[in-house]
């Protein structure tokens, strides 16, 4: 049995939605939160792509930059150059994507999705967490689920593997 820690990487909508707060169904958050504790307690190893000085820090508020900080300094997170050999595996995944969309019709793969999951393909992480299910004009990245152009990953949402209490309301009793 091996040791290793598993390595995960967030697309930038995990950062996105921690630093903004953004409202979420109840089960992402969980997921965030979940996974935000396995790293934090250095049960995991997690790796960013560069990429996400231009999908998140514009996005940033001086007051929230703070949480990003802590995270990025954790000494189990790594921020991952975007290096030819990443640029390389991009631009051939959208090519793939290009060409598959001509005969599926669904969206190609966009730039920034494609350096992501070139990321994660390079550095062969055993899982990419994103909330990707489509936007306009691009694929959804969950639906990649298992095989990128004929590599594997496995693509989904943070999961959520402890158990937790629902929340139950308050029973009303008539007097």
């Amino acid at each position: 049995m091996s040791n290793k820690r598993k390595v995960i990487q967030w697309d930038s909508n995990i950062l996105i939605a921690i630093i903004t707060g953004e409202e979420r169904p109840k089960e992402d958050i969980d997921g965030i939160r979940e996974c935000n504790e396995k790293v934090e307690k250095g049960e995991v190893d997690l790796i960013i792509s560069g990429m996400y000085e231009v999908e998140v820090l514009h996005r940033s508020k001086p007051e929230v930059v703070e949480v990003l900080t802590r995270i990025l300094r954790r000494p189990n997170v790594s921020i991952m150059s975007v290096d030819m050999r990443v640029l390389q595996l991009a631009g051939s995944l959208r090519e793939y994507y290009v060409k598959l969309k001509k005969t599926d019709g669904l969206p190609a793969l966009d730039q920034a999705d494609a350096i992501h999951l070139a990321t994660a393909i390079h550095y062969h992480v055993d899982a990419f967490y994103t909330f990707d299910d489509g936007k306009k004009n691009s694929r959804s990245l969950l639906s990649l689920d298992g095989n990128i152009a004929g590599y594997p990953l496995k693509i989904c949402k943070p999961p959520v593997t402890q158990f937790r209490i629902p929340t139950v309301p308050p029973i009303k009793r008539d007097e």
